[in-house]
């Protein structure tokens, strides 16, 4: 029998199961299979990449928070805009005159105008296959993830240095979860997290029912995150009413990230896993070699535990289908009125009476399965995330209010607007019309 509290451990210590083993490439092939299938469902029918008379006669892309008062028809009947920025203007001057953008809302700046290379042939192949310009962002952010880890080194003078900070960090949270949920319980008893992992690896020794369920949390674990996550991407640009509603999605999971690295970065937490093994954690992701590629090496940062972004990502996916649902319809439009006037802003009041209509359309079954799907998801990834001890509570519910506060700021990423014209003009690229919701909108009008 154990001793220093840590329980009843069978002899032999904790088994793993091993069973349902999994190459290393199934997650890789499942990612980019979701990719280019969803690049492919979301393409632009009726439209020749090699056909320059019909790749002039697109209307580029608007600002995305004023995408489209208007119909989107067969690009047969869009006439051949002048210019893509939003201002009217005098129709004898250049083609393609400079967009006029607000910088924060503080002044009026030009940016280059790049729908002059709309016949280039890299505009045509967007134009076609618009998604790759999420594919392009979420890429941008994958890359900043990157460098956390380094950053976090330099900020805390080391990588010894990070990683101990790191480990008070982690148990400091475990201290502060006791004073609630620890009740009369001593040693590592007193965390809830360790409690309910013991449950599982119990029964695990035991050969029951929870060592086959702490199986599918672990593959849970190492499949649905980074696959999930652009599953979801790939499916709400495919299905969003509007893409001003998927833009506002986009841009809240995209602030949640940033602002996730910014706390990696400054306060790395050492997930329950990770740390001394005299408190009892395990880790079964590993044990059961359920590790996907993107949690080993140089592709993840290991002391990134608060916020935890599984259950961010699954929180903000959550709540998008409870949205959507149109369940809460009327609660939710009470509580945008009622923000509206306490804050005097139209901040939450973006979505238009086409989305209500849209949303509408759905059948009291879908609305309630979407409904049903977004309380279920966050429930099962917390278990999961807690039950293989790679996340505290608390690390949930940071992310959880990082989410929230991502959500009612998204629209400060628009400062990056301007950038996007530079940066288009000297890829020589013109940003393409999405796809979302084109024949939704059409069937509303």
């Amino acid at each position: 029998m154990a001793s220093d509290g840590l329980g009843d451990i069978p002899k032999g210590g904790w088994q793993a199961s091993r069973g349902w083993r999994m190459p290393e490439w199934v997650e890789p092939v499942l990612i980019v299979t979701i990719l280019f299938s969803s690049v492919w469902i979301t393409r632009r029918k009726n439209y020749s990449i090699l056909q320059q008379r019909s790749s002039a006669r697109y209307q580029p892309v608007h600002d995305e928070s004023s995408l489209y008062s208007m119909p989107l028809l067969d690009d047969s009947d869009i006439e051949s805009p002048r210019r893509s920025n939003e201002l009217d203007l005098n129709p004898f001057r250049e083609a393609n005159p400079p967009k006029a953008r607000s910088l924060c809302g503080l002044m009026r700046i030009q940016t280059p105008n790049s729908s002059r290379f709309t016949t280039n042939v890299h505009s045509r192949i967007l134009q076609k296959f618009p998604f790759l310009i999420e594919m392009w962002y979420w890429g941008i952010s994958f890359g900043f993830y990157r460098l956390t880890t380094t950053l976090a080194q330099w900020y805390y003078g080391g990588r010894r240095s990070m990683w101990d900070s790191a480990q008070i960090h982690g148990m400091y949270l475990l201290d502060i979860e006791a004073t609630f949920w620890g009740g009369d319980h001593e040693g590592p008893a007193r965390w809830l997290e360790w409690r309910i992992q013991h449950w599982f690896l119990m029964g695990m020794e035991a050969g029951d029912w929870r060592g086959v369920w702490l199986t599918i949390l672990n593959r849970g674990y190492a499949l649905i995150h980074i696959p999930g996550t652009v599953g979801f991407i790939a499916y709400y640009y495919a299905t969003a009413p509007t893409h001003s509603r998927f833009c506002t999605v986009r841009r809240t999971m995209t602030l949640t990230n940033f602002m996730a690295f910014a706390i990696f970065i400054t306060m790395p937490t050492m997930p329950p896993r990770l740390l001394p093994e005299k408190y009892g954690f395990v880790d079964t992701v590993n044990l059961e070699k359920a590790e996907s590629v993107w949690m080993g090496g140089d592709f993840v940062n290991k002391l990134a535990a608060m916020p935890s972004m599984h259950f961010g990502y699954a929180f903000c996916i959550g709540a998008v289908f409870i949205a959507d649902s149109g369940v809460l319809n009327n609660t939710w439009a009470w509580l945008k009125r009622v923000i509206a006037q306490q804050t005097d802003s139209n901040l939450l009041m973006d979505d238009d009476d086409s989305d209500e209509k849209i949303l509408a359309q759905r059948s009291a079954f879908t609305r309630w399965s979407m409904f049903a799907f977004g309380l279920w998801y966050p429930c099962w990834i917390l278990l999961t995330i807690v039950a293989t001890a790679n996340h505290y509570f608390l690390d949930a519910l940071l992310a959880t209010f990082v989410v929230m506060i991502a959500y009612s700021c998204n629209r400060c990423l628009k400062v990056f607007i301007p950038l996007e014209d530079c940066q288009l003009w000297l890829m020589r690229v013109e940003k393409p019309i999405p796809t979302t919701g084109r024949k939704k909108n059409l069937a509303v009008e």
